[in-house]
C-alpha cells in the first residue's frame, strides 16, 4: 500500500508542477509577427527625369495562399535601352472596403534588418546596384530602393524576391 501511495503522490506532484510551470497569461507576445502583405508594387522611374511617369508592375494575391491564383499586372514591362531607372518596391496590405495600408516604411524604418529584396535578372541587359541598406555593420542591402541600368535592347525576365 505504501508503494502505491508513493507512486500516486509522485504523479500528483509531477502533474501539479506541470500545471504551475505551463503557459502563463503574462508570457510575452512573439517579437516579430508575420507581415500582412498581399500586394507588391515594383516601379521603375527614369533617373534622368526624361519620362517622369513610373513603369509599374503589381503582384496581387488578395485571398492569400491556396485561393485564387495571384495576378501580375501588367505581365510584362518595356524599358528604354541605355537608360537608368530608380527602382522601388512597395509592400501593401489591401482589404475590401478598407484603405490600402503601405507596409513599406515599417519594413524600411522599423525592421530593416529582418527583410531583404533580391533582383534576379535572366537574359535581359539590366543590372541593379546602389541598394538602400540597413544600419548594421556591415550593412545588409535592404533593396527596397535601387538603381537599375538598362543596356542595349534585350529581352529577359526580372524576378523580385
Amino acid at each position: 500500500m505504501t508503494n502505491l501511495f508513493r507512486k500516486n503522490l509522485l504523479w500528483t506532484a509531477v502533474v501539479a508542477s506541470l500545471a504551475f510551470t505551463g503557459c502563463r497569461e503574462d508570457d510575452p507576445e512573439p517579437v516579430n509577427e508575420p507581415e500582412e502583405i498581399n500586394t507588391v508594387e515594383f516601379s521603375l522611374t527614369s533617373a534622368t527625369g526624361q519620362n517622369p511617369t513610373p513603369i509599374v508592375i503589381t503582384f496581387r494575391d488578395l485571398d492569400g495562399a491556396g485561393g485564387n491564383a495571384p495576378t501580375l499586372t501588367p505581365d510584362s514591362l518595356r524599358l528604354a535601352a541605355n537608360t537608368t531607372y530608380n527602382a522601388r518596391v512597395r509592400f501593401l496590405k489591401e482589404e475590401a472596403g478598407q484603405p490600402v495600408e503601405d507596409k513599406t516604411s515599417e519594413i524600411e524604418v522599423d525592421e530593416p534588418n529582418d527583410h531583404e529584396v533580391f533582383y534576379t535578372v535572366t537574359g535581359a541587359n539590366l543590372t541593379f546596384s546602389q541598394f538602400n541598406e540597413d544600419k548594421n555593420t556591415p550593412p545588409l542591402k535592404l533593396g527596397t530602393r535601387a538603381v537599375a541600368a538598362a543596356g542595349a535592347a534585350s529581352r529577359g525576365t526580372v524576378v523580385v524576391t
